[in-house]
């Protein structure tokens, strides 16, 4: 009897002392997994960090207007997304052969290089196309001789500058610029606040080349105002943080949300 209960019982006595059930993982194994996990978190960083600067820098990206000079269409405050995707200023030269070609119209408002410091974009509306022959007379812009219908231009100054007047030539370009012609490839750029606007009657032209993006649509605003270039101290730029985080509900335009930009 006592045999065959020990007979009956060896095949669980050989299982418990000789090969017995691991009840801890070993050091390295641990070591192992955690070097695993540190690299998955690393990998993924990295991922993240590229995917943001493509798309940011060849699709899409947020920005906003610090300047009043798209006034009433764009606001200061208004932040929007820019669709960056297939446009000149973007992409080295021998991408833009495959990519598709992106078409410009008058009256499309853009983000391009500015001609006076290629690393500040402007925004603005395209006003003269190439070829043409564009002149302002009192405020009104003529295309090739025949008035220009503008029904998003705004002035803020009732007073017109005119030749003649002993005003010097940079003001009076503000209301009367003599005709010009319009390069190839090239655009002639205003701002809809046309009294309070550094564009095309100041520096130029811009090429195609220059065009950065075109504004889609608001997707926050906020009561802001207009850029101050003076330095700020760090306390200076926490108390502008901090006061946007306290009217948050009370100086956001709720109704501009989602507004499309043309």
């Amino acid at each position: 009897m006592f045999n065959k209960l020990f007979k009956k019982n060896a095949p669980e006595e050989e299982i418990t002392q000789e090969n017995p059930v691991p009840t801890g993982e070993p050091a390295e194994a641990k070591a192992l997994r955690r070097k695993s996990a540190a690299r998955e978190w690393l990998e993924s960083l990295v991922f993240s960090l590229i995917f943001v600067f493509f798309f940011t820098n060849f699709i899409a990206q947020a920005t906003q207007v610090p300047t009043e000079s798209m006034k009433p269409t764009i606001l200061v405050g208004d932040h929007f997304f820019l669709d960056k995707f297939a446009f000149p200023a973007n992409y080295p030269t021998f991408l833009l052969k495959i990519l598709p070609a992106r078409q410009i119209k008058r009256g499309d408002i853009i983000a391009f290089k500015s001609p006076e410091n290629p690393k500040v974009p402007f925004i603005k509306r395209v006003i003269g196309m190439p070829g043409e022959i564009l002149e302002i007379r009192d405020k009104d812009v003529y295309i090739n001789g025949n008035q220009l219908e503008e029904p998003y231009k705004h002035f803020i100054d009732t007073h017109t500058y005119r030749r003649g007047s002993g005003i010097p030539d940079e003001y009076i370009v503000r209301d009367n610029y003599a005709p010009h012609a319009i390069p190839q490839d090239s655009y002639f750029m205003m701002g809809d606040n046309r009294d309070n606007s550094n564009d095309s009657r100041y520096w130029g032209t811009i090429t195609k080349n220059d065009v950065i993006g075109r504004p889609l649509f608001i997707y926050w605003s906020y009561e802001a105002d207009p850029y101050d270039p003076r330095p700020k101290s760090i306390l200076e730029h926490a108390k502008e943080y901090s006061e946007v985080a306290l009217h948050f509900f009370t100086k956001t335009r709720w109704t501009r949300t989602g507004k499309i930009l043309k």
